[in-house]
Protein backbone atom coordinates (compact mmCIF):
# COMPACT_ATOMS: atom_id res chain seq x y z
CA UNK A 1 0.00 0.00 0.00
CA UNK A 2 1.40 3.47 -0.85
CA UNK A 3 2.26 5.52 1.70
CA UNK A 4 0.18 9.38 2.10
CA UNK A 5 2.64 12.25 0.84
CA UNK A 6 3.70 14.22 3.29
CA UNK A 7 4.94 17.79 4.00
CA UNK A 8 6.43 20.08 6.36
CA UNK A 9 4.10 22.63 7.58
CA UNK A 10 5.59 25.63 9.38
CA UNK A 11 3.26 26.46 12.55
CA UNK A 12 3.20 29.75 13.83
CA UNK A 13 6.27 30.60 12.39
CA UNK A 14 8.40 29.04 14.58
CA UNK A 15 7.83 24.99 15.05
CA UNK A 16 7.77 22.90 11.86
CA UNK A 17 5.92 19.10 11.58
CA UNK A 18 5.45 16.91 9.07
CA UNK A 19 1.64 16.64 7.75
CA UNK A 20 0.13 13.99 6.50
CA UNK A 21 -1.99 15.27 3.86
CA UNK A 22 -5.49 13.40 3.43
CA UNK A 23 -5.40 12.77 -0.81
CA UNK A 24 -2.43 12.96 -3.25
CA UNK A 25 -1.43 16.78 -4.45
CA UNK A 26 -2.97 15.71 -8.27
CA UNK A 27 -5.78 13.38 -8.81
CA UNK A 28 -5.33 10.30 -11.35
CA UNK A 29 -7.72 11.98 -14.02
CA UNK A 30 -5.64 15.32 -13.65
CA UNK A 31 -2.21 13.47 -13.83
CA UNK A 32 -3.53 11.92 -17.29
CA UNK A 33 -4.51 15.20 -18.09
CA UNK A 34 -1.18 16.76 -17.91
CA UNK A 35 0.64 14.02 -19.59
CA UNK A 36 0.00 16.32 -23.05
CA UNK A 37 2.46 19.19 -21.20
CA UNK A 38 6.12 18.91 -20.18
CA UNK A 39 7.96 17.28 -16.57
CA UNK A 40 7.96 21.06 -15.49
CA UNK A 41 4.72 22.12 -15.86
CA UNK A 42 3.09 19.20 -14.09
CA UNK A 43 5.81 19.56 -11.67
CA UNK A 44 5.31 23.42 -10.83
CA UNK A 45 1.33 22.20 -10.94
CA UNK A 46 1.88 19.47 -8.44
CA UNK A 47 3.63 22.06 -5.99
CA UNK A 48 0.73 24.16 -6.20
CA UNK A 49 -1.81 21.62 -5.57
CA UNK A 50 0.16 20.61 -2.02
CA UNK A 51 0.23 24.33 -1.12
CA UNK A 52 -3.94 25.17 -1.65
CA UNK A 53 -4.15 21.80 -0.01
CA UNK A 54 -1.64 22.88 3.11
CA UNK A 55 -3.42 26.01 2.96
CA UNK A 56 -6.87 24.86 3.23
CA UNK A 57 -5.94 22.46 6.14
CA UNK A 58 -3.93 24.89 8.40
CA UNK A 59 -6.11 28.21 7.76
CA UNK A 60 -8.18 28.35 4.32
CA UNK A 61 -11.78 28.44 6.78
CA UNK A 62 -10.22 31.20 8.93
CA UNK A 63 -7.00 33.11 7.99
CA UNK A 64 -6.71 35.22 10.70
CA UNK A 65 -7.75 32.60 13.48
CA UNK A 66 -5.39 30.52 11.93
CA UNK A 67 -8.71 27.45 11.32
CA UNK A 68 -8.35 24.59 8.79
CA UNK A 69 -10.79 23.03 7.15
CA UNK A 70 -12.11 19.13 8.30
CA UNK A 71 -10.20 16.25 5.69
CA UNK A 72 -13.76 15.39 4.16
CA UNK A 73 -13.98 19.00 2.94
CA UNK A 74 -10.66 19.28 1.89
CA UNK A 75 -11.02 16.60 -0.38
CA UNK A 76 -14.28 17.56 -1.65
CA UNK A 77 -12.71 20.82 -2.20
CA UNK A 78 -9.70 19.09 -4.12
CA UNK A 79 -11.85 16.80 -6.12
CA UNK A 80 -13.95 19.62 -7.39
CA UNK A 81 -11.08 21.90 -8.31
CA UNK A 82 -9.45 19.41 -10.06
CA UNK A 83 -12.35 18.79 -11.98
CA UNK A 84 -12.61 22.41 -12.77
CA UNK A 85 -9.18 22.72 -13.96
CA UNK A 86 -9.46 20.22 -16.39
CA UNK A 87 -12.22 21.60 -18.30
CA UNK A 88 -10.62 24.86 -17.98
CA UNK A 89 -7.87 23.23 -20.18
CA UNK A 90 -9.78 21.36 -22.51
CA UNK A 91 -11.80 24.66 -23.15
CA UNK A 92 -8.92 26.81 -23.41
CA UNK A 93 -6.52 24.30 -25.12
CA UNK A 94 -3.23 24.81 -23.05
CA UNK A 95 -2.48 24.63 -19.40
CA UNK A 96 -2.66 27.44 -16.93
CA UNK A 97 -3.82 28.37 -13.03
CA UNK A 98 -5.56 31.23 -13.85
CA UNK A 99 -9.34 30.55 -13.18
CA UNK A 100 -11.07 33.93 -13.95
CA UNK A 101 -14.88 34.28 -12.53
CA UNK A 102 -16.19 34.63 -15.94
CA UNK A 103 -14.91 31.58 -16.85
CA UNK A 104 -16.42 29.71 -13.61
CA UNK A 105 -19.32 31.17 -14.17
CA UNK A 106 -19.40 29.00 -17.53
CA UNK A 107 -18.55 26.31 -15.95
CA UNK A 108 -20.90 26.87 -13.66
CA UNK A 109 -23.58 27.63 -16.34
CA UNK A 110 -22.98 24.15 -18.06
CA UNK A 111 -23.59 22.22 -15.23
CA UNK A 112 -26.69 23.72 -14.19
CA UNK A 113 -27.64 23.03 -18.19
CA UNK A 114 -26.24 19.71 -19.37
CA UNK A 115 -25.58 18.05 -16.39
CA UNK A 116 -27.88 15.51 -14.83
CA UNK A 117 -26.68 16.33 -11.16
CA UNK A 118 -28.84 18.26 -9.15
CA UNK A 119 -28.62 21.75 -7.87
CA UNK A 120 -26.95 20.55 -4.37
CA UNK A 121 -23.97 18.99 -6.50
CA UNK A 122 -23.48 22.42 -8.28
CA UNK A 123 -23.59 24.56 -5.33
CA UNK A 124 -20.95 22.11 -3.83
CA UNK A 125 -18.55 23.28 -6.67
CA UNK A 126 -19.54 26.65 -6.45
CA UNK A 127 -18.36 26.65 -3.02
CA UNK A 128 -15.17 24.81 -4.18
CA UNK A 129 -14.36 27.22 -6.42
CA UNK A 130 -15.09 30.30 -3.92
CA UNK A 131 -12.12 28.79 -1.52
CA UNK A 132 -9.87 28.46 -4.48
CA UNK A 133 -10.63 32.37 -5.33
CA UNK A 134 -9.99 33.00 -1.62
CA UNK A 135 -6.86 31.05 -1.69
CA UNK A 136 -5.30 33.43 -4.80
CA UNK A 137 -6.46 36.80 -2.66
CA UNK A 138 -5.29 35.80 0.45
CA UNK A 139 -2.26 33.41 0.05
CA UNK A 140 -0.62 34.56 -3.16
CA UNK A 141 -1.99 38.57 -2.43
CA UNK A 142 -3.76 37.95 -6.40
CA UNK A 143 -6.54 41.08 -7.05
CA UNK A 144 -9.39 38.63 -7.17
CA UNK A 145 -12.82 40.64 -6.72
CA UNK A 146 -15.87 38.94 -5.07
CA UNK A 147 -17.07 36.59 -7.65
CA UNK A 148 -20.78 37.06 -8.30
CA UNK A 149 -22.97 35.54 -10.61
CA UNK A 150 -26.99 35.01 -11.52
CA UNK A 151 -27.13 31.43 -11.86
CA UNK A 152 -30.07 30.32 -10.04
CA UNK A 153 -28.88 27.67 -7.86
CA UNK A 154 -31.25 26.33 -5.15
CA UNK A 155 -29.43 23.50 -2.87
CA UNK A 156 -32.10 21.58 -2.59
CA UNK A 157 -33.79 21.58 -5.49
CA UNK A 158 -33.17 18.03 -7.20
CA UNK A 159 -33.63 16.13 -4.13
CA UNK A 160 -36.25 12.91 -4.58
CA UNK A 161 -37.73 13.39 -1.45
CA UNK A 162 -40.03 16.80 -2.75
CA UNK A 163 -40.63 17.95 1.10
CA UNK A 164 -37.04 18.03 1.52
CA UNK A 165 -38.60 17.93 4.83
CA UNK A 166 -35.26 15.67 6.15
CA UNK A 167 -33.06 18.37 5.30
CA UNK A 168 -33.66 20.71 8.39
CA UNK A 169 -31.53 22.08 10.70
CA UNK A 170 -31.69 19.99 14.37
CA UNK A 171 -31.73 22.81 17.35
CA UNK A 172 -28.24 22.30 18.40
CA UNK A 173 -27.15 23.13 15.09
CA UNK A 174 -29.07 26.47 14.96
CA UNK A 175 -27.68 27.11 18.36
CA UNK A 176 -24.06 26.33 16.52
CA UNK A 177 -25.09 28.74 13.73
CA UNK A 178 -25.95 31.61 15.75
CA UNK A 179 -22.63 31.55 18.30
CA UNK A 180 -21.00 31.33 14.71
CA UNK A 181 -22.67 34.68 13.58
CA UNK A 182 -21.70 36.16 16.61
CA UNK A 183 -17.61 35.10 16.55
CA UNK A 184 -17.60 35.88 12.57
CA UNK A 185 -18.79 39.48 12.91
CA UNK A 186 -17.75 40.58 16.12
CA UNK A 187 -13.54 41.82 16.75
CA UNK A 188 -11.80 43.68 18.98
CA UNK A 189 -12.05 47.89 18.64
CA UNK A 190 -9.60 49.37 16.50
CA UNK A 191 -7.85 50.98 19.96
CA UNK A 192 -7.99 48.05 22.09
CA UNK A 193 -5.84 46.11 19.75
CA UNK A 194 -2.09 46.38 20.29
CA UNK A 195 -0.20 47.26 17.41
CA UNK A 196 0.83 43.82 16.15
CA UNK A 197 -2.80 42.38 16.62
CA UNK A 198 -4.10 45.60 14.96
CA UNK A 199 -2.30 44.47 11.55
CA UNK A 200 -3.48 41.35 11.98
CA UNK A 201 -6.86 42.48 12.33
CA UNK A 202 -6.56 44.88 9.64
CA UNK A 203 -5.56 41.70 7.09
CA UNK A 204 -9.31 40.08 8.60
CA UNK A 205 -10.85 43.05 7.55
CA UNK A 206 -9.46 43.85 4.15
CA UNK A 207 -10.68 40.27 3.45
CA UNK A 208 -14.27 40.53 4.92
CA UNK A 209 -14.52 43.84 3.33
CA UNK A 210 -12.85 43.53 -0.49
CA UNK A 211 -10.52 46.38 0.30
CA UNK A 212 -6.77 46.75 0.65
CA UNK A 213 -5.45 46.47 4.23
CA UNK A 214 -3.76 50.15 3.58
CA UNK A 215 -7.23 51.57 3.28
CA UNK A 216 -8.43 49.82 6.32
CA UNK A 217 -9.49 52.34 9.35
CA UNK A 218 -11.27 52.92 12.17
CA UNK A 219 -14.68 53.08 10.36
CA UNK A 220 -14.17 49.47 8.77
CA UNK A 221 -12.92 47.90 12.28
CA UNK A 222 -16.77 49.23 13.48
CA UNK A 223 -18.39 47.61 10.59
CA UNK A 224 -16.79 44.36 10.85
CA UNK A 225 -18.44 44.20 14.06
CA UNK A 226 -22.24 43.72 13.70
CA UNK A 227 -25.11 42.55 14.41
CA UNK A 228 -26.98 42.08 11.41
CA UNK A 229 -26.01 38.72 10.78
CA UNK A 230 -26.98 37.17 14.39
CA UNK A 231 -29.72 38.77 14.01
CA UNK A 232 -30.65 37.31 10.63
CA UNK A 233 -29.68 33.88 11.91
CA UNK A 234 -31.78 33.82 15.04
CA UNK A 235 -35.24 35.36 13.78
CA UNK A 236 -34.96 32.58 10.70
CA UNK A 237 -34.48 29.75 13.26
CA UNK A 238 -37.79 30.93 15.22
CA UNK A 239 -39.75 31.51 12.76
CA UNK A 240 -38.66 29.34 9.96
CA UNK A 241 -37.96 32.20 7.67
CA UNK A 242 -38.00 31.55 3.83
CA UNK A 243 -35.25 33.36 1.71
CA UNK A 244 -37.46 35.57 0.34
CA UNK A 245 -39.02 36.56 3.58
CA UNK A 246 -35.98 37.25 5.02
CA UNK A 247 -35.64 40.07 1.94
CA UNK A 248 -39.18 41.19 2.77
CA UNK A 249 -38.88 42.22 6.57
CA UNK A 250 -39.67 45.53 7.82
CA UNK A 251 -38.32 47.25 10.68
CA UNK A 252 -41.66 48.28 11.27
CA UNK A 253 -43.12 44.77 11.69
CA UNK A 254 -41.25 44.44 15.13
CA UNK A 255 -42.90 44.14 18.41
CA UNK A 256 -40.14 43.74 20.62
CA UNK A 257 -41.54 44.57 24.11
CA UNK A 258 -43.99 41.27 23.84
CA UNK A 259 -41.06 39.49 21.88
CA UNK A 260 -43.46 39.30 18.75
CA UNK A 261 -43.14 39.49 15.23
CA UNK A 262 -46.03 40.78 13.48
CA UNK A 263 -46.60 39.68 9.24
CA UNK A 264 -49.42 42.23 8.05
CA UNK A 265 -52.05 40.29 5.74
CA UNK A 266 -50.33 42.40 2.57
CA UNK A 267 -46.60 41.29 3.11
CA UNK A 268 -47.72 37.85 3.96
CA UNK A 269 -46.09 35.20 1.47
CA UNK A 270 -47.94 32.29 0.01
CA UNK A 271 -51.08 33.09 2.08
CA UNK A 272 -53.49 36.01 2.60
CA UNK A 273 -53.33 36.27 6.17
CA UNK A 274 -51.45 38.39 9.08
CA UNK A 275 -49.08 35.95 11.72
CA UNK A 276 -48.43 37.06 14.63
CA UNK A 277 -44.94 35.13 15.53
CA UNK A 278 -43.13 34.46 18.74
CA UNK A 279 -39.20 35.52 18.76
CA UNK A 280 -36.82 34.03 21.67
CA UNK A 281 -34.68 36.04 23.76
CA UNK A 282 -31.80 35.83 21.63
CA UNK A 283 -33.44 36.86 18.56
CA UNK A 284 -34.94 39.84 21.06
CA UNK A 285 -31.44 40.22 22.03
CA UNK A 286 -30.32 40.59 18.51
CA UNK A 287 -32.64 42.76 17.00
CA UNK A 288 -32.25 45.37 19.63
CA UNK A 289 -28.56 45.77 19.12
CA UNK A 290 -29.23 45.51 15.55
CA UNK A 291 -31.75 48.12 15.19
CA UNK A 292 -29.41 50.78 17.74
CA UNK A 293 -26.50 49.75 14.96
CA UNK A 294 -29.13 50.01 11.71
CA UNK A 295 -29.41 53.83 12.97
CA UNK A 296 -26.44 54.78 11.92
CA UNK A 297 -26.17 52.73 8.46
CA UNK A 298 -26.93 55.65 5.63
CA UNK A 299 -28.58 52.74 3.07
CA UNK A 300 -31.81 52.44 5.88
CA UNK A 301 -32.10 56.44 5.77
CA UNK A 302 -34.91 55.82 3.49
CA UNK A 303 -35.48 52.12 3.31
CA UNK A 304 -37.84 50.70 6.00
CA UNK A 305 -36.49 47.16 5.24
CA UNK A 306 -34.89 45.38 8.11
CA UNK A 307 -31.62 44.34 6.45
CA UNK A 308 -29.62 44.34 3.23
CA UNK A 309 -27.23 43.33 1.94
CA UNK A 310 -23.97 45.41 1.69
CA UNK A 311 -25.18 46.57 -1.67
CA UNK A 312 -28.36 47.93 -0.50
CA UNK A 313 -30.49 44.72 -2.33
CA UNK A 314 -32.56 42.79 -0.28
CA UNK A 315 -31.47 39.14 0.28
CA UNK A 316 -32.25 36.29 -1.57
CA UNK A 317 -31.71 32.74 -1.68
CA UNK A 318 -28.73 33.38 -3.30
CA UNK A 319 -26.62 36.39 -1.04
CA UNK A 320 -28.38 34.08 2.32
CA UNK A 321 -26.62 30.87 1.11
CA UNK A 322 -23.46 32.27 1.09
CA UNK A 323 -23.91 33.64 4.43
CA UNK A 324 -24.48 30.54 5.50
CA UNK A 325 -21.79 28.10 4.12
CA UNK A 326 -19.32 30.15 5.35
CA UNK A 327 -20.98 29.70 9.00
CA UNK A 328 -21.28 25.93 8.00
CA UNK A 329 -18.02 25.78 7.30
CA UNK A 330 -16.86 28.00 10.37
CA UNK A 331 -18.83 25.43 12.70
CA UNK A 332 -17.56 22.28 10.77
CA UNK A 333 -21.42 21.15 10.27
CA UNK A 334 -21.99 17.27 8.81
CA UNK A 335 -24.24 17.22 6.35
CA UNK A 336 -24.56 13.68 6.40
CA UNK A 337 -26.90 12.49 3.92
CA UNK A 338 -28.83 15.84 4.17
CA UNK A 339 -28.90 18.85 1.45
CA UNK A 340 -28.38 21.80 3.61
CA UNK A 341 -29.69 25.35 2.58
CA UNK A 342 -30.96 28.52 4.07
CA UNK A 343 -34.80 26.23 3.83
CA UNK A 344 -33.35 23.65 6.26
CA UNK A 345 -33.88 26.45 9.22
CA UNK A 346 -37.80 26.23 7.74
CA UNK A 347 -37.34 23.07 8.09
CA UNK A 348 -36.06 22.87 11.25
CA UNK A 349 -38.05 25.29 13.35
CA UNK A 350 -41.53 23.39 11.69
CA UNK A 351 -40.69 20.28 13.08
CA UNK A 352 -39.41 21.62 16.50
CA UNK A 353 -42.56 23.69 16.94
CA UNK A 354 -44.56 20.64 15.83
CA UNK A 355 -43.34 18.37 18.13
CA UNK A 356 -42.94 20.97 21.23
CA UNK A 357 -46.19 22.56 20.81
CA UNK A 358 -48.66 20.90 18.51
CA UNK A 359 -49.97 20.92 15.13
CA UNK A 360 -52.04 24.20 15.42
CA UNK A 361 -49.62 26.46 17.13
CA UNK A 362 -46.62 25.44 14.88
CA UNK A 363 -48.79 25.93 11.52
CA UNK A 364 -49.22 29.76 12.95
CA UNK A 365 -45.48 30.32 14.03
CA UNK A 366 -44.13 29.08 10.53
CA UNK A 367 -46.96 30.44 8.55
CA UNK A 368 -48.85 27.52 7.15
CA UNK A 369 -52.47 28.44 5.57
CA UNK A 370 -52.74 24.41 5.31
CA UNK A 371 -52.49 22.09 8.65
CA UNK A 372 -52.09 19.13 6.63
CA UNK A 373 -48.52 21.04 5.24
CA UNK A 374 -47.62 20.95 8.89
CA UNK A 375 -48.41 17.59 9.59
CA UNK A 376 -45.46 16.34 7.83
CA UNK A 377 -43.34 17.64 10.32
CA UNK A 378 -44.69 15.93 13.37
CA UNK A 379 -42.38 13.02 14.40
CA UNK A 380 -43.65 12.58 17.62
CA UNK A 381 -46.30 12.88 20.21
CA UNK A 382 -43.93 14.73 22.92
CA UNK A 383 -45.79 18.22 23.88
CA UNK A 384 -44.06 20.90 25.90
CA UNK A 385 -45.07 22.25 29.04
CA UNK A 386 -44.05 25.94 28.10
CA UNK A 387 -45.28 27.56 24.98
CA UNK A 388 -41.91 29.51 24.52
CA UNK A 389 -39.24 30.40 21.36
CA UNK A 390 -36.46 29.73 24.16
CA UNK A 391 -37.31 26.39 24.26
CA UNK A 392 -36.84 25.57 20.67
CA UNK A 393 -33.22 26.30 19.90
Amino acid sequence: MQAKPTLKMQIDDTHERDVELPIPPVARDTKESLKHYSEMIQNDYARFKTDFIQWLLTEGKDTYRREGFSESTVKTTHYKVEEAYRWLWEEEGEFTKELPPHRATELLDQLMRKSPHPDSYVHTFEKCIRRLFKYFREQKNREIVEWEHDIPIEPSRGSDNKEHIKDRFYPEEMNRLYEAALEEYSIKSFWNADPDERQDLKRFVSQQQGIKVGEVGEEHFKKASSWKYPSIIAVSADLGLRPIEVGKMKAGWLNLPQNEINIPTAESTKSNESWSCEISSKSRNALENWMQERQSCSKYDDSDYLWLTKYGNQYNSRSLNKVLDKLMERVDLDEGNRTLSYYSFRHGAASIWTEKEGIARAAEQVRHTNLATTKKYLRSNERSVKNHANDKW
